[in-house]
């Protein structure tokens, strides 16, 4: 499964990486290696399947099961840490407010802590979505929070431009 002439065949890189490797490891651990080169695989469009074959060409059968739950376990811990969550406090204007006043705004900033409380920082797991479920929201709160936010878009203070 040469795709170029110049690049070595996949099956030859596992046999090398798997040869340095300590034999009694597990199947996971070694894959773990691995993953590495197969996610630059993944990449250029190789299949999955193809992928397993050519890793038991090179000697480590896997199942697929072992195959796809280690490599989700393998990217989550591999994932870039997002920031944690902080709670939603009053902003002040940050150094690029104050370069470029004359960019418009095109977000809105959030609503005040009044208006919406429980508000996770992001959706990835199923607490998340029942923490909104659960939030409370004040819908006065936010009607004077949108009216406020139309008014300073069509008549901007001197505030707004620093």
């Amino acid at each position: 499964m040469t795709e170029h002439p110049t690049k070595p065949d996949p099956v030859a890189r596992y046999r090398a990486v798997l040869d340095t490797l300590d034999p009694r490891l597990r199947i996971a651990a070694k894959l773990r290696t691995l993953f590495p080169m197969i996610e630059t695989q993944v990449a250029a469009g190789v299949p999955h399947a193809a992928i397993m074959e050519d890793l038991a060409q090179a000697g480590l059968a896997v199942r697929p099961t072992t195959y796809i739950t280690t490599l989700r376990r393998w990217r989550k811990a591999n994932r870039p840490q997002t920031a944690p969550a902080v709670p939603v406090t009053a902003r002040t204007p940050t150094a690029a407010h104050r370069t470029a006043p004359d960019t418009p705004r095109t977000t809105p900033s959030p609503p005040p802590v009044d208006a919406i409380q429980g508000r996770p920082h992001g959706i990835e797991t199923p607490s998340d979505l029942r923490q909104i479920r659960h939030m409370r929201v004040d819908l006065e709160a936010l009607r004077r929070e949108g009216l406020e936010q139309r008014q300073k878009a069509t008549n901007p203070t001197p505030q707004d431009k620093e």
